[in-house]
């Protein structure tokens, strides 16, 4: 009897020191993240305008930034994406209500979390035209993959090296406390560069079980593997100053094909977050009103997965 019980004991033990450890090395803050990120509208049942953008991301957090004040972050990020017209068989210029605009870019970015804010700043990089290869690979992912109408790419936005910088500052109010909390924010950014210049004051509400402001995947901080599910609602408005991927290069451009976009456009989406120990999920459904006179409202879907470690 004393044997079972002395046995009983050291299982015991033996299991509880296992479930520390696993749960040490479970609840370890992460410092290192690599995302990967699709957008597409085909998931809508169109194929047109913002068509698919390809995301790659690592994230790092951190131990001495600059600042002693808060939290730092770098952010680094390769993507492509491609833009085309309603019709992408035709090659006829009577039927292109916008052109074909491919890009691949490079940025580094930088993140200081405070309390109830965050401040961003972004560097970019990259080529449209050709040379970007979004085309290349559209005309091969039609052909090979989907096996659908493969656009023509006739009138892109010609070769050009870009430049750009986005200054980002997030302000949150915790409305509601966890299980089900309710968090409101504003979130302005700015874009100069010969790609993007506009300004965009965005408003976000958010209701589940989340993370505060510097820990939290809704700000795609990585200090935390703390569970967080939550539902997002966003609504931006976009003063338009330059979009180069409708009128091209803003130091010049001799593109065949440019529309003029307009000055101002509303942007809105539902997005599902998710963290579960070491993983983040993420899916949106973005809405456009019209980018230029010449065509029509957008849509598209978000999907993204990412692994801290």
């Amino acid at each position: 009897m004393e044997f079972n019980k002395t046995t009983i004991l050291l299982i015991l033990v033996l299991t509880f020191s296992v479930s520390l450890s696993s749960q040490e090395i479970t609840d370890k803050i992460p410092k290192h993240q690599i995302e990967f990120q699709h957008d597409n509208d085909f998931a809508m049942l169109t194929d047109r305008y913002y068509s698919s953008g390809l995301f790659l991301r690592y994230r790092r957090r951190l131990n001495k930034g600059i600042f002693t004040t808060g939290r730092e972050q770098l952010t680094f990020e390769l993507k492509q994406l491609a833009h085309t017209p309603e019709d992408i068989g035709s090659t006829d210029l009577g039927f292109i209500d916008r052109p074909y605009a491919g890009y691949s870019g490079f940025s580094a970015g930088w993140s200081m979390s405070l309390k109830g804010g965050i401040i961003e700043t972004r560097l970019e990089t990259g080529l449209t035209g050709p040379s970007s290869g979004a085309g290349s690979f559209q005309r091969w992912y039609h052909r090979a993959i989907v096996r659908y109408s493969e656009p023509t790419w006739f009138t892109e936005i010609e070769d050009s090296f870009h430049g750009n910088i986005y200054l980002t500052y997030t302000a949150e109010w915790e409305l509601a406390p966890n299980p089900f909390s309710v968090h409101f924010a504003i979130r302005p950014e700015f874009a100069y560069g010969t790609k993007d210049i506009y300004a965009q004051p965005e408003f976000l509400l958010y209701l589940g079980r989340r993370n505060p402001t510097g820990s939290s995947i809704a700000n795609h901080q990585i200090n935390s593997t703390q569970k967080e599910i939550f539902f997002r609602i966003r609504m931006a408005y976009r003063f338009v100053g330059h979009n180069a991927f409708l009128e091209g290069n803003a130091l010049g451009d001799n593109s065949l094909y440019t529309v003029e976009p307009n000055n101002k456009f509303v942007q809105w989406g539902f997005d599902v977050y998710h963290r579960f120990k070491q993983n983040d999920y993420k899916f949106g459904i973005i809405a456009l009103t019209r980018e230029s006179q010449a065509f029509n409202r957008h849509k598209y879907i978000v999907l993204a997965y990412a692994r801290s470690f």
